[in-house]
């Protein structure tokens, strides 16, 4: 099993989750036409898609979902909030095959178990998402507020680790955001702060992780060197299996 991410940023979200038989997307929050491009770069071609993952309705995650799911076939995998709140942004005559999840029952893309994972977040119904293929998992976590028991539960074994690195706390405080933006950025419903990410990876078997990709980075409010040093003090793990998913480049293939 493998990933690589399109990009991750409030620019932008979109991520791949690979084995023999399977080519997952998660999110799809870049244009159609800039989706295709950014699959090139990663040797993949729309048609491979078996299918595309939706964490939530924010327009960083679902931007070119339906136009890219009604273009080349792809069938859409979401909660049923998710699928109310994005209802306005599908055309009428698009004909897309939508699946409604939930996130107590996990189900099967061909050979990939894929289990949606609760979270805190300002969406209606969000997800993140674990997949387990052969005895290897990868699980992505972004866009929350906090950590809970479920997820921690979720992530014990991981093998492959996607973790949002959202904010550094004082930077956050002192940016030229609005105190509103400030308010939702750091709130329970929010992104997660990077020492709650620590907390995160200090209470999994972080030992037995191939690797730890930190996603979702401020560009404003974070510090990749910073977020580097923070995993590798916590987890005593070297720089190689520390990686930060660009906002513009994303992160070429890894495998567990």
């Amino acid at each position: 099993m493998r990933f690589c991410s399109l990009g991750s940023g409030s620019s932008g979200n979109s991520f791949i989750v690979q084995d023999n038989s399977s080519t997952l997307l998660i999110d799809c929050g870049f244009g159609l036409s800039e989706t295709v491009t950014r699959l090139d770069r990663y040797g993949l071609k729309p048609d491979q898609l078996n299918g595309i993952l939706l964490t939530h309705e924010h327009e960083d995650h679902v931007k070119g979902a339906f136009s890219f799911s009604n273009k080349y076939n792809i069938p859409i995998y979401l909660s049923h909030g998710t699928f109310k709140m994005c209802k306005k942004r599908i055309n009428e005559n698009y004909d897309i095959d939508f699946n409604i999840i939930s996130g107590v029952k996990s189900f099967m893309i061909n050979d990939i178990k894929v289990t949606p994972l609760i979270v805190p977040h300002d969406a209606r119904e969000p997800f993140q998402y674990k997949f387990e293929s052969k005895r290897k998992s990868i699980a992505i976590v972004t866009d929350l507020g906090f950590i809970t028991k479920h997820l921690i539960e979720n992530l014990k074994n991981i093998k492959g680790l996607v973790i949002e690195f959202n904010h550094d706390k004082s930077m956050l405080i002192n940016s030229d955001y609005p105190q509103s933006l400030k308010d939702r950025v750091s709130g329970m419903y929010g992104h997660l702060e990077n020492m709650e990410s620590i907390k995160l990876l200090k209470s999994i078997n972080y030992k037995d992780i191939k690797w730890i990709a930190a996603a979702h980075l401020s560009e404003k409010n974070n510090d990749e060197d910073l977020v580097k040093r923070l995993i590798s003090e916590a987890t005593m793990k070297e720089n190689e299996y520390i990686k930060i998913i660009d906002q513009t480049n994303g992160i070429d293939w890894m495998s567990v």
